[in-house]
């Protein structure tokens, strides 16, 4: 049950400059009325500014860490196994399935903690997002040597900084009570569809 009320639509704002600057660079939908639609945000923004803070936040880390879509869904969504958010787990596999390249099966792959069912540089970076969790953030058992070689020092920093983010971001929904508006879609997706 949310522990505070959420604000009305109504009482956001209208825009957001973040969106304004950087919005070609977000996938189709993700606009204003879409950020005053969610549940974090209404909830967030019973303190304004830290609910525009945490639009700007997301939206920044979704253009600027020099991941590919596929490989920030695939991150983000380690990130919500690991730390057991359901309500992270719920949108952004919903957002992976449907702005992203990134199939089912990687999805339901991620959720096993199964290497086998993830194409490309994504295992990669579940790898990193798990043993960030589990480490609280320490990632030198060769990971890091593995992710350095790969990407370059500003997409590392990036790529720290986003699963940092929804590691806090999981802590922030359980300590507020924020829920989800729809049945979750499932660690399988078996509710997806």
């Amino acid at each position: 049950m949310p522990r505070i009320p959420y604000v009305d639509p109504e009482e956001l704002p209208e825009r957001y400059e973040t969106i304004e600057r950087i919005g070609a660079d977000l996938p189709e939908g993700v606009d204003s009325a879409f950020w005053n639609d969610q549940p974090t945000v209404r909830t967030f923004s019973n303190n304004p500014e830290l609910g525009a803070a945490h639009v700007r936040m997301n939206t920044e880390l979704w253009t600027e860490t020099g991941l590919s879509r596929e490989e920030l869904e695939a991150v983000i969504l380690a990130v919500a196994r690991a730390v057991g958010s359901t309500y992270e787990w719920h949108d952004h596999a919903i957002a992976a399935l449907e702005r992203t390249e990134l199939s089912e099966e990687t999805i339901r792959s991620i959720a096993d903690g199964d290497p086998e069912g993830v194409d490309g540089p994504e295992w990669l970076l579940v790898e990193y997002a798990f043993e960030y969790v589990e480490n609280g953030g320490d990632v030198d058992g060769g990971i890091d040597d593995r992710i350095a070689e790969r990407y370059d020092d500003g997409t590392v920093v990036g790529l720290a900084m986003l699963a940092g983010y929804y590691v806090s971001l999981a802590h922030v929904i359980r300590a507020l009570g924020v829920e989800l508006e729809d049945e979750f879609v499932g660690w399988e997706l078996e509710n997806y569809g």
